[in-house]
């Protein structure tokens, strides 16, 4: 009976909601940001700060995001500085280049929409300082190799765009695939 003790106690502190609610108290809730009597589509609790809360991992989709936009600053409970604008082909080369990150695949990108707000339709607590702009994914448009589908943070919608000189916003991940 003596040897039981330990892992009664360890599942006793595992399934802890006080262990589970200091997990999750970095992020607060979304719920009042969004609009009329509609329900999160990404809430607070799906996604675990990591890396000093510059990093979040979506518990969902096992993905994790760097909280920031590329051209911003992590401070410790925003973003910091100007999110930069690049072509696709340049996206794609600033996420090689920092080893281990990459640009999202459109379905990636579509899973961190928050559809219960605009302007941006993103969970803010998680994702703060968003701009409501469009953002890159590394998904080309089939039958298309001039075009690549990105996600308009502003509604959430998403539709391609062109791959040559126009620029959007990039948001990083990396695990998956």
């Amino acid at each position: 009976m003596h040897t039981l003790r330990p892992f009664l106690a360890l599942a006793l502190l595992t399934s802890s909601p006080v262990l589970f609610s200091v997990a999750t108290a970095d992020i607060p809730s979304a719920r009042d940001d969004c609009a009329g009597d509609l329900v999160e589509t990404t809430p607070s609790a799906e996604f675990t700060p990591l890396e000093g809360g510059a990093v979040v991992r979506h518990e969902r989709t096992g993905l994790e995001w760097r909280r920031c936009p590329e051209g911003m600053n992590w401070n410790g409970s925003g973003c910091d500085g100007n999110a930069s604008w690049m072509n696709w082909q340049t996206a794609l080369q600033h996420a090689h280049d920092l080893q281990g990150w990459r640009l999202p695949n459109i379905n990636e990108l579509r899973s961190i929409v928050e559809f219960c707000r605009r302007g941006p339709a993103v969970n803010q607590h998680v994702f703060p300082d968003t701009p409501s702009s469009i953002f890159w994914s590394a998904s080309p448009v089939a039958g298309y190799s001039d075009r690549a589908w990105s996600v308009h943070f502003a509604r959430g919608n998403d539709f391609w765009n062109p791959r040559g000189n126009d620029t959007r916003r990039v948001r990083l991940v990396r695990g998956g695939q």
